[in-house]
């Protein structure tokens, strides 16, 4: 299992992601940041909102740089 942050993935804080693949540690974001937003956390809409303005390109090679250097993230 590997661990990032919340802001390390574009987020807006410091809490702990962890997942066992670049999907699952996709999806624990996307949920962590969700949760947030119904909260009503500005700094996490405002993540959300800078990632919707991104090109479909853009997300592409974010995505990709992710998944690429995801065996690198340090275990958890």
């Amino acid at each position: 299992m590997k661990k990032t942050s919340c802001d390390e993935l574009r987020g807006a804080c410091d809490a702990e992601i962890r997942g066992e693949t670049p999907e699952e540690m996709g999806e624990a974001s996307k949920a962590h940041v969700m949760e947030m937003v119904r909260a009503g956390d500005p700094g996490h809409q405002a993540a959300v909102d800078g990632m919707m303005e991104l090109t479909e390109d853009e997300q592409r090679a974010w995505y990709t740089a992710f998944v690429t250097g995801f065996d690198a993230l340090p275990d958890a």
